[in-house]
């Protein structure tokens, strides 16, 4: 006969039993979290420099052709024939300022007939600054600027403050130093880049822009998705100046997300850079996230070679 005592006892281990493995299930996803964010910032076994070089030298000639590729032909009068990525390099402007910097950097021809061809020959907009600063521009018009997304304006204020004024929330926006946070604080930091790069420096926008990398360092160590944000975050830190920030591991994370054609997909196994979108469809390299891919592995190469010596040996 069993008894109302043995009856809870039995009830008790019952649950007992269930907490335990429902702890062990809710333990499983966090471990592995653990591990992801782990593997994203440490390198068990460390490339020699010899084979980091030559990793990092076979993703910029990939990445070169990808993006020469896209442009089925380029006339001498400018008349240009490209796909629809190669029509996205062009057209984008922070795209085709990338593209131009690798030009210059390097000392591929390809690249450099490209730069050329994607610089406008009449009436250019006041985009074009951003692949040619010494153009003589047009101002965009009060009803195309209300249009832009914020950070649009941010960008074209960088470019000329008195052609593109901005209204004082949009300047505390601009230069806050701690309101934005993943794409929005790449993008931020992409205007900040270009206002110095136009305008000047001063100690303060040295003060702003050192929280504003900060910040997107240590996003860039807690996410471990390679996705078109993942590389932004890489270009964007060492078009700023701060290759100090930049972890050896995730650029082995970026080459290695390199795809055989020598482009990058947007999303990491169809997660998008937004933690909460996610798709089925199938992935291809698009523009976007090559140039960016392309742009880190020239800067890395030209313009901040001790960065290699530092952390390879």
């Amino acid at each position: 006969m069993v008894t109302a005592t043995g009856r809870r006892t039995a009830r008790t281990g019952f649950f007992s039993r269930l907490l335990r493995i429902s702890l062990v299930v809710m333990a499983f996803p966090v471990l592995a979290i653990v591990l992801f964010v782990l593997n994203n910032n440490f390198s068990f076994l460390r490339l020699s420099r010899a084979d980091f070089v030559k990793s990092l030298d076979r993703s910029r000639a990939a990445s070169t052709n990808w993006a020469t590729d896209q442009f089925i032909s380029i006339g001498n009068s400018g008349d240009v024939t490209a796909t629809h990525e190669g029509v996205e390099l062009r057209s984008n402007s922070a795209l085709s300022h990338m593209v131009t910097d690798c030009a210059a950097m390097s000392s591929d021809p390809r690249l450099q007939q490209l730069a050329r061809s994607m610089k406008p020959r009449e009436n250019p907009p006041m985009w074009a600054k951003m692949v040619d600063p010494t153009l003589v521009v047009h101002p965009v018009s009060g009803g195309e600027s209300a249009e832009l997304e914020e950070y649009q304006r941010w960008i074209l204020h960088g470019l000329s403050p008195s052609d593109e004024p901005l209204s004082a929330v949009e300047l505390a926006d601009m230069f806050s130093p701690d309101k934005f946070r993943t794409g929005r604080a790449t993008h931020q930091l992409l205007a900040l880049y270009l206002y110095r790069k136009f305008n000047g420096n001063t100690p303060e926008l040295d003060r702003i822009m050192d929280r504003v990398e900060n910040r997107i360092a240590a996003e860039a160590a807690f996410d471990f998705r390679v996705t078109d944000l993942y590389l932004q975050r890489i270009a964007f830190l060492l078009a700023a100046g701060r290759p100090d920030l930049v972890k050896p591991r995730w650029v082995e994370r970026a080459l290695t997300a390199q795809q055989s054609d020598g482009g990058w997909y947007y999303n990491w196994y169809g997660w998008g850079p937004h933690p909460s979108t996610y798709t089925f469809s199938d992935d291809q390299s698009v523009a976007h996230s090559t140039a960016q891919g392309m742009w880190l592995t020239h800067m890395l190469k030209y313009r901040y070679p001790e960065w290699i010596d530092k952390h390879y040996k």
